[in-house]
């Protein structure tokens, strides 16, 4: 009898352990089957080079970017398209992790958890990117043959229209050096999302926002530059004398001595809170995109470290994507939505899913962001040439900052204040040399196309 009863209970248990698997199988293969199902090793998705072999991905007209046609995958016919778009659209190979072809595999493939792979066709499913191509080619032939990323994204929906990096090469047509020419090192990865940069005089705007936010009497003050300030034992220095201006002036001037000074007064404390809250150490997910997180290090550096670091001039680094939205949130009053560049997908004219906008947390107050757009909107009205421009609604801050190579890294970044036109905009540029000149004039091509298409 109790022999029986022991087997009755080891049948009862193994019965158990049975159902539990089972639970837990059906759980993870609900969760997770459609990432098992997109792995290599599923061959009858990818061919022996390894692409993708199904989905079509279109930009937000309606140009197509890359389908599946005789087995292969394919790009667009046109060459220019097709480099321009490259780290939107990934390559075949999957080797551009932030790009479509690889971040948004499982959208492509018909992945159904009752009929698994029995619905795959070359055509997949239908993705429609934020991007409009005709955009970043103009992006891209602003960038010349600079390493750098051009961004613009409309801060209320956070659609990014447009997204190009550099290095880059044709999809099509894989260089054969491609490995080892160093002329394509860093082209798998996406700068806007995966790099990190000296902010150059960016970095101002983190600061005003500290001085606006923590000094009463910041705007009333009285300025001056000599063109040298004594930190310690040491001296920043400008560019040239400023002589004496009022805090609007010091920003569209760019002017260090007083920057670095104001820096001092807040302590590297302090300032290192406002970096901290405005997004630029953090690391933002973005459909699966995993941002760079930005390195400032102000509160136990020396005062002549600190005055620099408030000028972007010292060690600190940046990510292009994170400051991006920050200039966005300056727009929108304190919270910017967060990018992306996947608008929709569809299969046989079934919407599976549509981008729905998502806001950041408050940035920063509505006031002092109404502060910073006016001054900005001063720079751009005293400082940058409006009529290389197709609008004089324009708010910016260029950046630069000088190399060993004898010339300078570059930055332009901002956002237009006209509200039928909510986008901001970046320019970073690599051995170019000024931040107004040269990134701003690639800014200014890339707006006028923008105004061309809207």
């Amino acid at each position: 009898m109790k022999k029986i009863q022991r087997r009755a209970l080891l049948c009862v248990g193994i019965c158990l352990f049975l159902t539990f698997g089972m639970i837990f199988f059906l759980y993870e293969y609900g969760t997770k089957g459609d990432r098992w199902f997109i792995q290599r090793y599923n061959r009858h998705l990818y061919s022996d080079q390894q692409k993708l072999l199904s989905g079509t991905v279109e930009d937000i007209n309606g140009v197509l970017l890359s389908q599946v046609q005789d087995g292969s995958r394919i790009f667009s016919q046109d060459e220019a398209t097709r480099i321009a778009n490259l780290h939107v659209v990934g390559d075949a190979h999957g080797n551009i992790g932030t790009a479509a072809l690889s971040l948004y595999a499982d959208y492509l493939i018909s992945y159904s958890a009752l009929s698994g792979a029995g619905g795959i066709t070359e055509e997949g499913n239908h993705l429609t990117l934020t991007v409009d191509s005709r955009l970043n080619i103009a992006a891209r032939e602003a960038l010349e043959d600079h390493a750098g990323c051009v961004a613009v994204y409309n801060y209320k929906t956070g659609e990014i229209i447009c997204l190009v990096s550099t290095p880059d090469y044709d999809p099509e047509h894989v260089p054969e050096d491609l490995e080892s020419n160093p002329a394509y090192n860093g082209a798998y990865l996406n700068r806007f999302y995966s790099s990190t940069f000296r902010p150059g005089s960016i970095m101002k705007l983190i600061t005003l926002e500290a001085v606006l936010s923590e000094i009463p009497d910041a705007e009333t003050r009285t300025y001056t530059c000599t063109g040298s300030l004594p930190v310690g034992d040491n001296i920043v220095t400008c560019e040239r004398a400023h002589g004496t201006m009022s805090l609007a002036d010091a920003l569209a001037r760019s002017c260090n001595c007083v920057f670095a000074d104001l820096s001092v007064e807040l302590g590297g404390q302090t300032l290192q809170r406002y970096v901290r809250k405005a997004g630029l150490t953090h690391s933002y997910t973005l459909g699966g995109v995993h941002t760079a997180k930005g390195s400032f290090e102000l509160a136990t550096i020396t005062d002549y470290q600190l005055g620099w670091a408030g000028v972007g001039l010292y060690h600190d680094l940046v990510n292009p994507c994170s400051m991006l939205i920050y200039l966005g949130s300056v727009a929108g009053d304190g919270r910017a939505a967060l990018p992306t560049t996947l608008q929709k997908v569809t299969a046989d004219g079934k919407l599976l899913y549509e981008h729905k906008p998502e806001k950041t947390s408050q940035l920063l107050s509505a006031e002092i962001a109404g502060k910073l757009r006016s001054y900005m909107k001063n720079n751009a009205a005293t400082m940058y040439d409006l009529s290389r421009f197709p609008t004089t609604e324009i708010a910016a801050k260029s950046g630069t900052i000088e190399t060993k190579t004898g010339k300078s890294n570059c930055w332009f970044a901002g956002f237009l204040t006209d509200s039928e036109m909510p986008y901001a905009f970046l320019v970073y540029m690599e051995n170019a040399g000024s931040g107004n000149r040269v990134a701003g004039s690639a800014a200014a091509k890339v707006l006028h196309a923008l105004y061309e298409t809207r």
